[in-house]
């Protein structure tokens, strides 16, 4: 399917006429269609032959104009065709003749998105975890149509991405459009929250239903979360929302909106690894000088550093986290680079998990 961009003035130039001529005429199919029906369709296909046909640097000439609604059943003089081209242009739908040797050629220039852009757009659909795959073959064909057919060859090559993981639940932009209505109603939500079992089976937690007052929608990491406050606990807690089902929008009044107002939702994603909560601490490290710019990447400004007066070699580095065994995993990833002088309880909880995996290696 092609997606043309349309405006109502464009229309209805269409549907009033176009010109009115009253002789019979058989489209290629046979059907009997009066001759100024079948030319009142001659913007529509011009419009597509100039969308798919033509772009910046590729033009088509008045014999392959007139060929092509040949190929349609209708047959057009060139002073038909300058009349359809004039009313494009009239609906800002503009295609441009240049003069060269012989004649003119004709193409419509203007595009929403150059190449590079598309490209960029089919990029990120196809490296979506949040997407099925599905879903991004159809948005990525979507988005193809936006270019001409010579993009074709240069954007196909971006669909090669489709391959990596994908998300399995087709029902997340389903469950964003329930949140969003929810938040713009002030009302609160309730839901399933699932996870998977190694069976590949989406499972919940003994049916139970979560209810919650919803505020945001985070993208991180690849995935779509929901920034919501808990009544139970009084806190703002997030959840993917690949792994929300049965979402509904009830009745109640959403709660928690002081706690939301000085809520940074960057800052939140920025101290948060994998989106694992956890109490929030300051923690103190020594670093190799080579991960300053791993810091600086992750933390940006609210990264503390100065150097280390002990070890011309190494950087100190305060950042606040929540602290998680994800965040471990992150700290345990940067190798012997990196240590943690402060707190002790940080220092104690680390080394716990550390020799915690190491018992499985031991046994």
């Amino acid at each position: 399917m092609i997606y043309y961009p349309h405006n109502a003035n464009f229309v209805c130039l269409i549907l009033c006429g176009f010109a009115a001529q009253n002789s019979k005429q058989y489209n290629k199919r046979g059907i009997y269609m009066e001759k100024s029906e079948s030319k009142k369709l001659i913007p529509l296909y011009l419009q597509q032959l100039f969308w798919e046909k033509t772009d910046k640097t590729h033009y088509i000439r008045m014999s392959e104009i007139l060929s092509f609604l040949e190929s349609k059943g209708i047959f057009a003089d060139r002073r038909t065709i300058y009349a359809a081209i004039s009313l494009l242009n009239s609906t800002d739908f503009e295609i441009v003749g240049v003069q060269e040797k012989g004649g003119y050629k004709y193409h419509h220039p203007k595009r929403l998105f150059d190449t590079n852009e598309l490209k960029f757009l089919i990029d990120s659909i196809a490296t979506s975890k949040f997407l099925t795959e599905k879903k991004s073959k159809d948005l990525i064909n979507k988005v193809k149509s936006l270019g001409s057919s010579f993009d074709s060859q240069s954007l196909n090559r971006n669909v090669l991405l489709d391959r990596r993981i994908k998300s399995m639940n087709d029902k997340v932009f389903k469950s964003l459009d329930i949140i969003y209505a929810a938040i713009a109603a002030n009302r609160q939500i309730n839901f399933q929250y699932v996870h998977w079992n190694p069976q590949r089976k989406l499972i919940s937690k003994a049916g139970k239903i979560y209810v919650v007052s919803p505020y945001a929608v985070s993208l991180t990491d690849d995935n779509y979360y929901l920034i919501a406050f808990d009544s139970n606990t009084s806190e703002l807690r997030h959840y993917r929302i690949d792994k929300i089902q049965s979402v509904k929008i009830i009745e109640h009044i959403r709660e928690g909106k002081s706690l939301f107002q000085s809520f940074d939702i960057v800052d939140y994603s920025k101290k948060t690894f994998g989106m694992f909560s956890g109490k929030e601490k300051t923690v103190t490290l020594e670093a190799a000088n080579n991960l300053a710019g791993v810091f600086i990447d992750r933390f940006g400004e609210s990264a503390t550093i100065r150097p280390n007066f002990d070890n011309p070699n190494t950087f100190i580095v305060r950042i606040s986290v929540y602290i998680s065994p994800q965040f471990f995993a992150w700290i345990y990833g940067l190798g012997k680079d990196i240590k943690i002088i402060s707190p002790k309880s940080i220092i104690d909880d680390f080394q716990t998990m550390t020799e915690n995996i190491l018992k499985n290696y031991r046994e």
